[in-house]
């Protein structure tokens, strides 16, 4: 039990037992400024970290969990994951973790403290899924801190996220799909957006192809790389980490015959230019050479395109993966080849992904064959 012995006039003495070793006894003694309750709850608080073993623990054993995060970092995620995604962490942490919990020590996180912070978040309007990914990073990183005893226990385990809202998917029926790729025709770089909409890879996978992943004698494309662009301009190819982003995706021969000419026509830009082509072996690049960027390719082709096809709806580049699996799906394709395709990990990940959209357009393909069919009627 703590003495509490008062000093003065709301002036208190709190003493509390640390432990005795070789014939000397240690105690935690603080001054508090207050009523008897406040030296109270103090004398209180004391004793629980005393029993975790972090009071009065030197500075380099209790580092604030800004430091922590520096070391952790450095140690353990920097070389582990790709530099597109060792930066998404930092900027995540940057953005939404250090401005609230930097400066506490490990022994100040409680689970109420980082609860508080997930409820600020909220409430800031950060989407729940934001949220969830800085949890799973503060969490990870106290795992590792337990691991190195400088906490009994990860105060992150007992907090609760906001619930995850599934964002509703819109994708073209089969009727858009056939204007999009007319309309798709008429643009320069249309043959992005005919490969995207009929293999179904992310953005940053086709973008990220070069001419010796597709073989079009076989009509075939090997997925194994991303593009990335860090800030400043730049950009990089990296290799994909998961096993199911490595894959090998087949396509129509009227695609792989509109990816020869495509190839052809690359190559004569390439020579009439020379020296001022930026040969990156790239098979969909700007007019220069340079690698395509999203917003650029988003702006100023997807959106004419979609907008001359008289489709509504969202207007991204995701909206093509999306469709390619749900017709897919839809015709009657093996789940298991669409969930390859897509680099899914698992096919109920698919499933579970596409499974409200699809009745829907199975609906809109029985009503067309019905008034074919029966229209005359």
């Amino acid at each position: 039990m703590a003495e509490i012995i008062q000093r003065g006039e709301r002036k208190f003495l709190v003493r509390v037992f640390l432990d005795r070793k070789h014939g000397r006894t240690r105690y935690h003694n603080k001054t508090i400024n207050g009523t008897k309750k406040d030296a109270e709850k103090y004398a209180r608080q004391a004793e629980v970290k005393r029993d975790l073993g972090t009071l009065d623990k030197p500075v380099s054993e209790d580092p604030t969990f800004g430091k922590f995060l520096d070391d952790w970092m450095k140690e353990f995620k920097k070389g582990s994951v790709t530099e597109r995604t060792f930066a998404g962490y930092e900027y995540t942490l940057k953005q939404y973790v250090r401005p609230h919990l930097g400066k506490d020590r490990l022994s100040e996180l409680t689970a109420r403290r980082i609860q508080g912070v997930y409820n600020e978040l909220k409430e800031s309007g950060l989407s729940p899924r934001t949220v969830k990914f800085a949890h799973g990073l503060i969490k990870e990183a106290l795992d590792q801190a337990v691991v190195d005893d400088l906490i009994a226990s990860n105060p992150a385990t007992s907090t609760r996220r906001p619930p995850l809202k599934r964002k509703p998917i819109e994708v073209f029926t089969p009727a858009e799909a056939e204007r999009f790729i007319k309309s798709a025709k008429q643009d320069p770089l249309g043959i992005v957006f005919w490969f995207a909409l009929a293999v179904g890879a992310r953005p940053e996978e086709y973008l990220a192809l070069q001419w010796p992943d597709v073989d079009l004698e076989k009509a075939e494309v090997r997925f194994h790389r991303t593009i990335y662009f860090p800030p400043g301009g730049d950009w990089k190819i990296e290799e994909v980490k998961t096993e199911s982003s490595l894959r090998t995706v087949s396509f129509s021969q009227v695609l792989a015959n509109a990816l020869l000419e495509h190839k052809r026509a690359q190559y004569t830009q390439r020579l009439r230019l020379g020296k001022k082509y930026q040969n990156n072996g790239l098979v969909f690049a700007a007019s220069k050479g340079q690698p395509l960027h999203l917003r650029n390719l988003t702006l100023r082709h997807l959106v004419p395109i979609i907008e001359r096809a008289k489709i509504s709806g969202p207007r991204n580049l995701y909206r093509l993966r999306h469709s390619f699996a749900t017709l897919s799906l839809v015709a009657g394709i093996d789940t298991k080849i669409v969930s390859r395709a897509l680099g899914h990990s698992s096919t109920s990940f698919t499933m579970d992904t596409y499974q409200h959209v699809i009745p829907q357009m199975r609906k809109e393909a029985a009503e067309k064959i019905g008034n074919i069919l029966f229209g005359a009627v």
